[in-house]
């Protein structure tokens, strides 16, 4: 996997407030990340699992059928700089809205 520079002006164009568009990155990163949890593509890891006398984490055997996917926030940050997220802003409970 190679490493890509991301300049923040390319961000910055994108969205009117650099931390806005982390924000929405981020919260997109995690969508990824539970959509892959709910397909299974991740697996979680019980660390209260107990382990039989003699036997140790290094010692388990590795996934053979690991697949390498692209990170999160490597594709939630593409996803954004193609254009291809939408976000709102929410309203606070009990504000009204313009439309309103």
């Amino acid at each position: 996997m190679s490493i890509k520079t991301t300049h923040f002006r390319d961000m910055n164009q994108k969205s009117e407030d650099i931390f806005e568009a982390t924000l929405v990155i981020g919260k997109r990163a995690r969508q990824i990340i539970r959509e892959r949890i709910a397909r299974n593509e991740i697996r979680t890891f019980d660390s209260n699992a107990e382990f039989e006398d003699g036997e140790d984490l290094e010692e388990l055997e590795p996934d053979i059928n690991y697949v390498e996917m692209p990170k999160a926030t490597t594709e939630a940050l593409g996803e954004f700089l193609d254009d291809e997220l939408e976000w709102t802003y929410g309203n606070k409970e009990g504000e009204k809205s313009a439309e309103e």
